[in-house]
């Protein structure tokens, strides 16, 4: 009987706190979240590309219906890049992120491709034809014999 007169209180203070939190939250983010310290660490190399490179795309389309892995989207091209961080204790950390890529970054991708490509004879040529084209025009300046006289409106015709 004795447990029951004591536990009866603490059972309602804590049901009473669990409501007060769950009425009013924005009095409770002060006291209950911190505030994200930044990294301690010492950086002992910065951020440096690693060369390793991915495309990513939106997936849900893809997985929705599968016979769109054929057909044309819009890709982003990352980039993998590492740094070594010393900790307070003293350990190196590697931390390693992907991140889109710069125009510079790209453009080398896609030159060391077309290179690629060119190397190993897998660039499809269209088979060069000769344009078929119109026939020469007779200009005021330039008159040709072949073909026939053309006439010109005056400048002030033009507005019309």
């Amino acid at each position: 009987m004795d447990v029951l007169i004591y536990a009866l209180p603490v059972i309602a203070l804590i049901a009473g706190a669990f409501l007060l939190y769950s009425l009013f939250p924005a009095a409770f983010p002060p006291f209950l979240h911190h505030a994200p310290r930044p990294n301690q660490g010492v950086i002992k190399q910065d951020w440096v590309a690693t060369g390793r490179i991915d495309f990513a795309a939106q997936i849900t389309k893809i997985k929705t219906n599968p016979g769109d892995m054929d057909q044309p989207t819009e890709f982003k091209l990352l980039v993998e890049e590492r740094r070594i961080v010393e900790s307070i204790a003293g350990n190196e950390n590697l931390e390693v992120q992907w991140r889109l890529a710069t125009l510079r970054e790209a453009k080398a991708v896609v030159t060391q491709y077309h290179k690629y490509l060119s190397d190993n004879s897998l660039i499809k040529t269209v088979p060069d034809e000769t344009p078929s084209l119109p026939p020469p025009v007779t200009t005021k300046d330039n008159p040709s014999d072949d073909a026939p006289a053309v006439k010109r409106q005056p400048e002030e015709d033009w507005g019309r």
